[in-house]
């Protein structure tokens, strides 16, 4: 059987390293994208904890001063919280980018790879049809030698 070579096989590996290079620029996107929801998070838990505390003061009838620098640091916690909500639907849209550009690169690889497949199959068919002429001429060689030798 002769050997099997896939002419486009360059063009499969370029395909196959686009794609692998898609998936990690993806799961970098997908990293930053967690890290920036923890770093919301935290700033979640600090606006809580700076509301809790301004109420509390509220309560021990805190002198005004000592409330409108509570009150300042809680808005400012709202700032950056607010900040923080901008950057996690950056990263969130830039996670979005990277899913369809991994989506495109996979598509491409994968077009490569069916199409590698269907020459291999392609391949080993006619070796197969070529090895079963064969066998069909030697075996009616060898009838046609049996029924003259009878003769």
């Amino acid at each position: 059987m002769k050997r099997f070579t896939f002419r486009f096989r360059k063009l499969q590996k370029l395909r196959e390293q686009d794609e692998e290079a898609s998936m990690l620029r993806l799961a970098l996107a997908q990293t930053n994208l967690a890290r920036e929801q923890k770093a919301l998070e935290a700033l979640a838990g600090e606006l809580q904890d700076a509301g809790t505390q301004l109420l509390s003061l509220v309560k021990a009838g805190t002198p005004a001063a000592a409330l409108s620098n509570a009150d300042t640091f809680r808005r400012s916690v709202a700032a950056a919280a607010d900040r923080q909500k901008e950057s996690v639907d950056r990263a969130d849209r830039h996670v979005a980018d990277k899913q369809q550009d991994f989506r495109q690169a996979h598509q491409k690889a994968e077009v490569i790879r069916k199409l590698h497949e269907k020459r291999r199959t392609e391949h080993r068919d006619d070796c197969l049809r070529d090895e079963q002429k064969n066998l069909d001429e030697l075996a009616g060689t060898r009838g046609r030698r049996t029924v003259h030798s009878h003769a």
